[in-house]
């Protein structure tokens, strides 16, 4: 199969949608696919470079790519099999690429992964700002595939479409994955050592996450790995507090994550709004349990699995209610999560994905004259 991957999300990025594209290519290629990358120009894994610029106003490791001559070539001439659109994108037009493609005959698709919604309105104070931001979000994001009757991908998890779209139910679920061989389990762990690895942003609620270790500041340590917006305002908040056995790490390169997650004895997780929160699962693989706010993500994946870590995020003795239980449980509980983890994989995902692409092509096929 040739494959085109338009994605804007890639290596150096940090997140998990850059995750989730980085596997795929691998895997795809690793399945004897020919895949050409489109990204942005510091991306290793793009084989073909866009124009990029930081998006400052939110992450400035996120690059906003501009559309090029070589990509509207590429697709005219190229005879891939099928163009894969990551989205959100700012710039891209990929309305214009979405009409190229059903023009030149191509399947295309677009995916979807994060909670667009959510996540501008944690940096869209002004009511009106946010309005103008949901406007955009509808009408120049998820409108156009749906009028186009372009096929969507999205995780299980992902809200926007439903919330915006007249509760819309279609599209094809894309399946997660965990690298388990890169997230190993460990039986070894600091006592009283807790983590944050993530974002350093206001969707993950992170205020909060000082306070609850305010808590318990004298019995334990935090490290907090990541970076992002509210990371000196966050530094700042831990001075004020005057919170003791805190570190800031900052940005740890994603092959070394494993070591911060193995030695530590729980995760902590603030966040109200994820599309599925891949630091959670990377966690359990290395066999850290994870204490989890109540939010529908987290209640669908883990409550039935780990009720007693899970906490209202408001609620000060459920958090230390969940600490307690992982302190007083043994190695079982470090087993069981990693048991958990280990249903997941990339090349499982990959290969659903490759089932997606296939009923693709074959629908298109039957619409041809």
């Amino acid at each position: 199969m040739k494959v085109l991957i338009l994605s804007e999300y890639l290596h150096p990025q940090t997140s998990g949608i850059t995750v989730r594209i980085e596997y795929y290519v691998k895997y795809l290629r690793k399945f004897g696919h020919h895949v050409t990358v489109y990204g942005p120009t510091d991306c290793p894994t793009a084989d073909k470079k866009l124009y990029s610029i930081p998006f400052y106003f939110i992450n400035k490791d996120m690059r906003l790519c501009l559309p090029s001559f070589q990509l509207y070539k590429d697709i005219i001439f190229q005879k891939y099999d099928i163009v894969h659109i990551v989205g959100p994108n700012i710039l891209l037009c990929t309305i214009l690429l979405f009409l190229l493609c059903k023009l030149m005959g191509i399947t295309v698709c677009a995916s979807f992964h994060t909670n667009s919604l959510a996540f501008f309105k944690e940096y869209c104070p002004n009511r009106v700002l946010f309005k103008l931001t949901e406007w955009w979000g509808i009408y120049c994001q998820y409108y156009p595939p749906i009028w186009l009757k372009i096929p969507i991908l999205h995780p299980e998890n992902f809200t926007d479409l439903k919330v915006c779209c007249n509760n819309f139910d279609q599209g094809h679920i894309l399946s997660t994955g965990i690298d388990t061989d890169l997230f190993k389990y460990s039986p070894n762990f600091i006592k009283n050592k807790l983590v944050y690895i993530g974002r350093i942003a206001p969707e993950k609620n992170l205020f909060r996450l000082i306070d609850l270790f305010k808590l318990v500041e004298d019995k334990f340590t935090l490290d907090i790995i990541g970076f992002g917006p509210t990371d000196n305002a966050l530094k700042v908040y831990a001075k004020e507090k005057q919170v003791k056995n805190i570190q800031f790490i900052g940005r740890i390169d994603y092959q070394d994550l494993y070591k911060y997650y193995q030695s530590a004895q729980a995760f902590l997780c603030t966040s109200l709004n994820e599309s599925y929160g891949f630091t959670l699962l990377e966690s359990m693989s290395c066999g850290t349990p994870v204490i989890y706010p109540k939010c529908d993500v987290f209640q669908k994946l883990y409550k039935p699995y780990f009720p007693q870590l899970e906490y209202d995020v408001n609620n000060d003795k459920q958090f230390l209610d969940a600490l307690k239980y992982i302190q007083e449980s043994d190695v079982h509980l470090r087993e069981s999560c990693r048991t958990y983890a280990c249903r997941y994989s990339w090349e499982t995902s990959t290969k659903d994905l490759l089932s997606i692409y296939e009923k693709l092509l074959t629908n298109h096929s039957k619409k041809q004259p």
